[in-house]
């Protein structure tokens, strides 16, 4: 039997999630500061980020 090469190739979607708390006077508000760039949003390596990976699909050539 010979040795053969095969490659895999993984496609995912990611998800990354954070959670914090904002000064505004509701909801909608804390949102539209977040979208206008008023409030920061935290940085990437924040570790309260949480990501979460689905595979969307497996291929074999």
């Amino acid at each position: 039997m010979n040795r053969q090469t095969v490659t895999i190739i993984q496609t995912f979607s990611t998800v990354r999630e954070i959670t914090i708390d904002v000064e505004a006077d509701d909801h909608e508000s804390a949102v539209e500061a977040l979208q206008n760039g008023d409030i920061d949003v935290p940085a990437f390596d924040d570790p309260r980020w949480v990501t979460s990976w689905t595979l969307q699909s497996e291929e074999y050539e």
